[in-house]
């Protein structure tokens, strides 16, 4: 719709909604505040059924002529039989049906995602599908005037099309409900859980983003553990473990197997898994036999973290020991260092990428437990670098394997996804 152009963007362009020949199933609202009244008389007489408020500058400026504009807004939509989405949010990422409100990837997936904050849906789109995430909707929905946060947990908990749920929520404006919609859900799948605005400087500036009454910390937090959700702090970690749930499968125990990358981040591998809560199993009896029968001047040298470097002084690689790792009923859980940008030095290196990647591909083939796959996100200045260092990581992402871009990140969703499903039985 536009109130003077007949064409836009090669498409005919109309005053009203009313003028729309045929039915009109969804509107998108980009007109100022004070016209949105209007458009929801016109999309009630219409028939339209909902309505994405895009416009902002409602409850959310703080002022009193503007919140009472937003009231009017609910009670004229609920009068027309119209649902509203909003207002202040940028709607709906639906790939199955072509709706977006970004250049995002056109495959659907088993991941679900709804979010208060626009920017953070961005982000956390952006961020979960550059590591081979795809999603069955998201969901940007603002202020929470209508369609809020317990709609959305019961819809995403019934939809066949969503394994795995993220939220990202500032405030619930139906607590009590809100709570049993994510208990229900968690009985079927993963909540990924993050509040934001739960310090008191962020809870002034939830209120005068979305509006939202938000809560203290603790009160989340036992929120989070009497229904189970997984909790999260920041949009990092919300990706980490919408991949984690996506990728890396069921989780029995904590125990870890490590292997890859130098003597130094073999150290602090070791630091991050422990801080994280995992435990790293020396190597077992039985896979130091093999070793020992296989190279035996080299197999008393190999530990949990197995040392890269060490390894570079036989015919043993990363893939060898994960698999081995992954063969032992003492490891729960795999990690594997891959090789990091900054250790090229030549083109003609980066057939390492490559096969580094093939290895890693095989070793997720070859067994069921969870295994993290650790590569460095720095960004090389070389632009061979720069290719080799993203051939390789689409090509992992296309195989469906979980990559973080540390340790301590890897460690910390492996823990997290641990705990999940140690406390579910299963």
């Amino acid at each position: 719709m536009h109130p003077r152009a007949e064409e836009v963007l090669g498409k005919p362009g109309f005053a009203s909604v009313m003028d729309i020949p045929g039915p009109v199933d969804h509107v998108i609202s980009s007109v100022p505040a004070a016209a949105v009244l209007e458009l929801v008389d016109h999309c009630a007489r219409k028939g339209v059924r909902g309505v994405t408020v895009y416009t902002a500058r409602f409850g959310e400026t703080g002022h009193a002529d503007l919140a009472d504009l937003e009231q009017r807004l609910l009670r004229r939509a609920r009068e027309g039989n119209v649902r509203l989405l909003g207002p202040n949010c940028m709607g709906i990422y639906c790939p199955s049906t072509g709706l977006s409100f970004k250049h995002w990837p056109h495959e659907s997936g088993p991941v679900g995602l709804y979010s208060q904050s626009g920017g953070i849906t961005m982000e956390a789109v952006y961020a979960a599908s550059l590591r081979g995430v795809r999603f069955s909707k998201v969901v940007s929905y603002g202020n929470s005037l209508d369609i809020n946060e317990a709609d959305l947990m019961e819809y995403f908990s019934e939809d066949p099309e969503t394994e795995v749920i993220g939220v990202y929520v500032e405030g619930a404006r139906e607590g009590e409900r809100f709570f049993r919609a994510i208990r229900r859900a968690v009985a079927r799948k993963p909540v990924v859980l993050w509040k934001g605005g739960a310090s008191q400087a962020g809870g002034r500036a939830a209120a005068s983003h979305t509006a939202s009454l938000t809560g203290s910390r603790e009160v989340w937090h036992a929120l989070a553990r009497q229904t189970g959700a997984v909790v999260v702090e920041s949009v990092e970690e919300l990706a980490d473990m919408l991949v984690a749930f996506r990728f890396c499968g069921r989780a029995t125990g904590y125990r870890v197997g490590v292997a890859g990358g130098g003597g130094g981040r073999a150290v602090l591998a070791a630091d991050a898994c422990e801080r994280a809560g995992l435990v790293l199993e020396p190597i077992p009896p039985a896979m130091a036999k093999v070793l020992e029968q296989r190279y035996p001047t080299f197999w008393d040298w190999i530990g949990n973290p197995a040392d890269g470097s060490i390894l570079g002084a036989s015919d043993l690689n990363d893939k060898d020991i994960l698999e081995l790792m992954a063969k032992a009923p003492e490891y729960d859980l795999l990690i594997g260092n891959l090789s990091e940008p900054w250790s090229m030095d030549r083109p003609e290196e980066i057939d390492r990428w490559s096969e580094a990647a093939d290895r890693a591909i095989d070793v997720a083939r070859s067994t069921h437990k969870p295994v993290a796959f650790v590569m460095d996100d720095t960004l090389p200045e070389a632009a061979w670098e720069r290719q080799a260092v993203g051939e390789s990581r689409r090509k992992l992402a296309e195989a469906g394997l979980a990559v973080f871009p540390t340790v301590t990140r890897a460690a910390r969703a492996l823990q997290k996804l641990a705990t999940y499903y140690r406390e579910r039985g299963s």
